[in-house]
């Protein structure tokens, strides 16, 4: 581009200066015109101006001459110069397009920018979203994955690290997510001393139920990995750690299945959820640390919860009342053909041994047997009388214990069904209406089912009434629904077809057959 504007001068100069020496030529010839005429020259001067000028006629002459040529040239191509002006600069211009700037290096990207690099590969190395059926498997964050070193971010941009609780639903289950933003907030000091553990520091959440202000209960946790090794609720996890480092958005730093967090009463409670940065090693004593020179610091939030099952204490006050109840469902299932299952009854006092007497094994265990078994006779008397309402029982199960004891409840009642290796159609319709009443997920139900009938030899047929329970059919159900859960139940049976074990690989052949019929009779 600058030659070309080099050129294009030099060519406009020359035009110039030509015109200029032309002009320059005339205005002597009038002058010397204009001296004769006035006679202020003599005739010598007079020759030798006369010679001078002829010189100048020829000179003129020949510069006229190539002058006029240029001229032409210069004619002919001047409808061409814009053009070829304007093509020469787009070319120009795009060869000298600067290229794409390099990428800074990292050490020299904003504060910002960093945290939110720090926060992505945090989130990507401690955050995981399969959920299982096994709430040991449910949210695993627990691992040794390695984190980005950063350092010296805005401390100014956010506050210190601070916490709130979202109540989620992550898959068939929900969750309190313990979600958290703001610098982690070390001095220079704790930083040096996190160099001795690997830049490393524990993350450790506890739950309090702080409803009354002069009594702090730190709630139990009965399930890995959410408990210490005092049957306490509790999570934790080790994180890398330094000055400046923070979550610049709301992150969830623990999860805790909601059904694992059960105060000690029922009602309306205060829980208080505490997360304390600490030394790798730092141990913990109901809930609080145990050296206060392994706390680097901690952050704490509040959450009002209105629970309306049984709190732990409360379970334990209804403990006995509850195991009486479900030993009555129990002998209702082995009753309901109007004769009495002794397999049954026998599943039924294996249940009392194992959840009742040796629960309490230091306790004399006369008075436990005494009561049950009159408990199991009065109840059977009941039964043939008609007179045992199953309703009063249900209902008085649903108040006094919480779900997870209500799903034993059911898979003692699935037990006792398939005891005798048969599945009748009143055992089978009774397990059904009795999962509906005690306000069982359906689905979860159907799943423990499948897992007895499996190894059950005989399953009653007698009409199509019959088939159709097997599956949980209800009356408010489409045919479309109907439809989608033999869609599922026939993919479940197929993947048996073949289990090692033969009883459960023909009793899945019969399923599949079943499924297969029930689907042509709704067109599925």
């Amino acid at each position: 581009m600058k030659i070309f504007s080099l050129i294009l001068f030099f060519i406009l100069f020359s035009l110039n200066v030509d015109a200029k020496r032309e002009d320059l030529f005339e205005t002597h010839s009038k002058k010397l015109n204009q001296q004769i005429e006035s006679k202020q020259v003599d005739n010598e001067n007079i020759q030798e101006l006369i010679k001078k000028l002829s010189n100048k006629d020829s000179l003129k002459k020949t510069y006229k001459e190539t002058s006029s040529d240029f001229t032409e040239i210069l004619k002919k191509i001047r409808p061409f110069i814009i053009p070829a002006i304007i093509i020469i600069w787009l070319i120009t211009r795009s060869s000298n397009k600067p290229e794409d700037k390099p990428k800074k290096n990292t050490k020299n990207k904003s504060s910002r920018s960093r945290t939110e690099e720090f926060i992505k590969k945090h989130n990507e190395d401690h955050q995981k979203d399969e959920m299982t059926e096994n709430v040991k498997d449910f949210f695993e964050i627990n691992d040794d994955k390695k984190y980005d070193d950063e350092w010296n971010y805005d401390q100014g941009e956010l506050e210190q690290l601070r916490i709130k609780i979202e109540e989620q639903q992550a898959g068939n289950l929900k969750v309190y997510d313990v979600e958290a933003i703001g610098m982690l907030g070390f001095t220079q000091d704790q930083v040096d001393q996190t160099k001795l553990e690997n830049e490393e520091a524990k993350f450790t959440c506890y739950v309090f139920d702080v409803t009354d202000e002069n009594n702090e209960i730190a709630l139990q946790g009965l399930t890995d990995p959410y408990k210490d090794d005092k049957f306490l609720l509790q999570s934790n996890r080790n994180m890398k750690v330094g000055f400046g480092y923070a979550y610049n958005m709301w992150t969830p730093m623990f999860r805790f299945p909601v059904s694992l967090v059960i105060p000690p009463n029922r009602g309306k409670r205060k829980i208080k959820f505490v997360v304390s940065v600490t030394k790798l090693n730092a141990e913990f004593e109901n809930g609080k640390i145990k050296n206060k020179k392994d706390l680097y610091f901690h952050t704490e939030t509040l959450f009002d919860l209105n629970f309306e099952e049984p709190g732990y204490l409360d379970a334990e006050q209804y403990e006995g009342d509850i195991n009486e109840k479900i030993v009555q469902l129990g002998m209702a299932v082995a009753y309901s053909e109007k004769k009495i299952n002794t397999t049954g009854i026998e599943a039924i006092k294996s249940w009392i041994n194992t959840e009742i007497i040796w629960k309490n094994y230091f306790e004399d265990s006369t008075d436990q047997k005494i009561k049950y078994s009159f408990l199991l006779k009065n109840t059977l008397e009941l039964l043939k009388k008609n007179k045992l309402s199953l309703s009063e029982i249900v209902k008085e199960i649903n108040y006094k214990s919480s779900v997870s004891k209500r799903y034993d409840a059911m898979n003692l009642l699935l037990n006792i069904a398939g005891s005798d290796d048969r599945l009748s159609k009143e055992e089978d319709k009774l397990l059904n209406n009795t999962a509906r009443a005690l306000e069982l997920d359906l689905s979860r139900f159907q799943q423990m089912k499948t897992s007895t009938i499996a190894n059950i030899e005989t399953i009653e047929e007698s009409d199509e009434d019959s088939e159709e329970t097997i599956f949980n059919f209800s009356k408010d159900m489409t045919d479309a629904d109907k439809c989608k859960k033999l869609r599922e139940e026939y993919t479940r049976w197929n993947r048996q077809t073949n289990n090692s074990n033969e009883k459960i690989r023909n009793q899945a052949r019969k399923m599949v057959e079943l499924t297969a019929n029930l689907r042509k009779k709704y067109n599925c």
